[in-house]
């Protein structure tokens, strides 16, 4: 796994993340606040001192730690809720109607069909409004 290493040290936050507890990300960014990160700054600094290609490796590692310890605690369950999925999907349908494989064709009717579907079970699997809004990111609403 590579990640785009930022100039100050941290990782891409929209670079890959490795699924952890039965759940898939699309961005590092959504794992760091699942392991309940607030300051990415001040955690990822804690792995300055290790050369770049085992910076990200060990961070995940600790991520994935947290998560685990999160859901020890309670904090989280075991599985990805029917909630966390429909969101994630309606990530997966925004990217695909904002970042087409042919930027110069119109949105085809699958894809904004996708996008109404996602929102719909997201919205059925008890997802606020504001969650639903933070999920398709770029759109207009």
């Amino acid at each position: 796994m590579t990640l785009h290493i930022l100039a100050h040290g941290l990782p891409d936050p929209d670079g890959p993340a490795r699924p952890v507890a039965g759940r898939q990300f699309e961005a590092l960014s959504e794992l760091e606040t699942l392991a309940g990160v607030t300051d990415r700054v001040a955690f990822w600094r804690r792995f300055s001192h290790l050369p770049l290609q085992y910076r990200v490796r060990r961070g995940q590692e600790v991520l994935h730690q947290s998560v685990h310890e999160r859901i020890a605690q309670g904090k989280l369950t075991p599985e990805e809720t029917p909630k966390e999925r429909a969101l994630r999907a309606l990530k997966r349908a925004t990217t695909a109607f904002n970042e087409p494989s042919d930027p110069t064709a119109q949105p085809l009717p699958d894809v904004l069909d996708a996008l109404a579907r996602s929102a719909d079970a997201a919205r059925d699997a008890g997802a606020t409004a504001l969650e639903i809004i933070d999920a398709s990111e770029g759109l207009e609403h």
